[in-house]
């Protein structure tokens, strides 16, 4: 661990990863998700990922927890796969619901809109971009939902007493903090934007699903995917200049400090715990039992079989958790 007296050209971390993850020529702006890149996600896995978030959104809206007309936003679409997923599953699951629904991406990067805004089109979905919370419109419900969001904010890193801090030359420093141990994500003030826009909103829902657990880990779980390896924070120090914007940079999200900035904004908890009980409690296997009686047995042994990636507890199923945050109580 090298100490300087001198942090003049140096920057914390959180800066460094900014510029890797979100800057010009950043990981995000060129990510490689699936089986050719470097990670998968659940969309990847299958589409009833998005066919599950859907059918949950139409539950609310039986029950009249949302009402028509409704915004339906995806902060951090990347390709716009899983937005294309779930317009194709309200589609066949409804009538009378999109004449009433508006499409927003809530995406900073200008290559990332482009690109899901041209796959849209493909798909029948008039997609509307915003690069902040605050462009969101406020005169008619709200349904947000994030897949490995929270775990992408850029994040101070504290180990033994110290913060990182990184050089011009990539040089790691470390200098003395007060701060505990740990990963801290720079999130609060987008959590502040985007419940400001909630807060104008008449019925609003908003969905996370990402890695993590509920409360702080102790330790430093900063970690690097590149080509389906796992990097450890010792192999991301060691090489920063060789890594940079070449990896994903990624770490365990706290529920508990999610869900507790949430609350502070006026918001409620309706659902917390593994992406299997998410998925179950949002209507999957509901959905499975309506594909099966309308398709032919080979299709829905085929995608069902896909669909038991998504609860898997070797797999999504337990790694993965979800947060189901709102405005109204839960029943």
């Amino acid at each position: 661990m090298k100490q300087s007296s001198s942090f003049d050209n140096s920057k914390p971390f959180s800066a460094l990863m900014f510029g890797w993850l979100y800057g010009h020529g950043g990981y995000y702006t060129r990510a490689r998700i699936g089986k050719g890149g470097d990670f998968y996600t659940a969309v990847s896995a299958s589409t009833f990922f998005g066919g599950s978030l859907a059918f949950y959104l139409l539950d609310l809206l039986e029950k009249g927890q949302l009402t028509l007309p409704l915004n339906i936003v995806e902060i951090g679409a990347h390709g716009g796969q899983l937005l294309g997923d779930v317009f194709s599953f309200l589609r066949a699951l409804s009538n009378g619901v999109l004449e009433h629904v508006q499409c927003f991406s809530l995406e900073p990067l200008v290559p990332l809109r482009t690109l899901q805004q041209a796959y849209l089109a493909q798909r029948g979905v008039k997609l509307q971009c915003v690069s902040s919370p605050l462009e969101l419109p406020t005169d008619a419900s709200l349904f947000i939902y994030c897949n490995e969001l929270w775990d992408s904010f850029p994040c101070e890193v504290v180990q033994g007493g110290k913060m990182l801090y990184v050089d011009t030359d990539f040089t790691p420093l470390w200098r003395d903090t007060p701060l505990e141990q740990g990963c801290m994500p720079l999130w609060q003030d987008y959590v502040k934007g985007l419940a400001q826009v909630l807060a104008r909103a008449p019925k609003w829902v908003v969905i996370s699903f990402d890695y993590g657990q509920y409360g702080k880990r102790d330790g430093v779980d900063l970690r690097a995917y590149w080509q389906h390896r796992v990097l450890d924070f010792t192999d991301i120090v060691e090489n920063l200049a060789a890594l940079y914007q070449r990896t994903d940079l990624t770490y365990d999200v706290d529920f508990k400090s999610l869900e507790s900035l949430f609350a502070q904004q006026g918001a409620r908890s309706l659902f917390y715990g593994t992406q299997t009980k998410a998925l179950i409690y949002m209507g999957l296997p509901k959905l499975l039992e309506l594909f099966e009686k309308h398709m032919p047995f080979t299709t829905y042994q085929r995608e069902a079989f896909k669909a038991r990636a998504l609860v898997d507890p070797n797999g999504f199923g337990e790694r993965f958790k979800a947060l189901i945050l709102a405005s109204f109580a839960p029943e």
